[in-house]
């Protein structure tokens, strides 16, 4: 038996869900593997007597081997396919067009399934068709605008490479084929690239002008880059899709996603250890005895069309939202 250790701000809904990517593609190496989140010191290097939150999974697993695989597939575009209206093609194939899901694979390894920004899907003649609900089906996690014009992505607009899911994958992807062969899974988290958070799911790379203190635009007219976590976000997609998925249609769905009412997204750290099962029901708050949980609430802020996630307060108290401009404006659509 291994024991893992991933050290992380568990305040960061990007890094914690980053984590619970993690244990989804590690579940198809140990389907038996389990978890548990605690407080300690001694685990950051840089820092030995600082406290951080650690998640730590007991598997059967070589975290070198595994780590090596999983950071290489992360950064490659044969592992990763779009679902299209028609069939599964590369994510180049899809960029701009309706993506129903994402599919990574792990080499003789069940697919993990990536599929957070839609709830359901409108068919009329064989076609996706939009606009047969103000919210067209997307759940709450859909952060990003509609794709964007070739002359806007000339003019140098920051918000032009949102050419939909698929656009935005396949950008993470290439960063992500930077990060060397990763010694241990902490590395994968941990990797940066030049660039803001694509998908808007990492606090601390926000595009958020309050945030960063400086517009993306200014920063890039001044020469500043900010440092993005490709591979934390790609992870940050799987954890959503499948500890955090979309309700689907009806009168137990008016929010979009399990564990988000209005603009709040709580969630939950767990001991003790945990199979992945039972990790993600206490995720998502659910008291599984004899599980003890830690929850946390961040507010999901909104820059005109687009979301991102603040840094979580401990639950119960986090400011009101305001649960006004619920849907996105109607020009903001496209195919995605």
């Amino acid at each position: 038996m291994t024991t893992i250790q991933l050290a992380l701000d568990a305040r960061n809904p990007g890094e914690y869900l980053a984590v619970c990517g993690l244990l989804e593609v590690l579940s198809r190496y140990d389907a038996n593997a389990t978890s548990a989140w605690r407080r300690a010191t001694g685990v950051l290097p840089s820092l030995p007597s600082a406290a951080a939150d650690v998640c730590e999974v007991n598997t059967t697993v070589d975290e070198a081997a595994v780590a090596a695989q999983v950071a290489q597939h992360l950064g490659s575009k044969d592992a990763w396919k779009a679902i299209t209206e028609n069939s599964r093609v590369p994510l180049s194939d899809s960029v701009g067009g309706w993506c129903g899901a994402l599919e990574f694979s792990l080499p003789e390894k069940p697919v993990v399934v990536v599929d957070h920004w839609y709830e359901w899907a409108h068919a009329s003649n064989g076609r996706i068709v939009q606009r047969l609900e103000k919210r067209d089906g997307k759940s709450r996690w859909k952060f990003w605008a509609g794709k964007q014009d070739e002359a806007s992505i000339k003019k140098g607009n920051y918000s032009a490479s949102l050419r939909g899911i698929a656009g935005l994958s396949l950008d993470l992807v290439e960063a992500a084929s930077q990060l060397s062969s990763a010694q241990k899974l902490q590395d994968i988290i941990a990797f940066t690239s030049p660039g803001a958070s694509r998908l808007n799911l990492d606090a601390v790379a926000t595009r958020s002008s309050i945030d960063r203190g400086i517009s993306a635009n200014d920063a890039a007219k001044s020469g500043r880059s900010s440092q993005g976590r490709p591979a934390l976000e790609l992870l940050a997609a799987i954890g959503l899709s499948t500890f955090f998925p979309p309700r689907r249609e009806g009168d137990n769905a008016p929010h979009g996603v399990v564990g988000v009412r209005k603009r709040i997204f709580t969630y939950s750290t767990w001991s003790p250890h945990l199979p992945l099962a039972l990790a993600r029901m206490t995720a998502r708050g659910v008291e599984v005895a004899p599980s003890e949980l830690v929850k946390r609430e961040a507010i999901i802020g909104m820059m005109g069309q687009y979301g991102y996630l603040k840094l979580a307060r401990p639950a119960g108290i986090t400011e009101s939202v305001d649960s006004g401009n619920d849907d996105e404006s109607d020009d903001e659509d496209s195919d995605e």
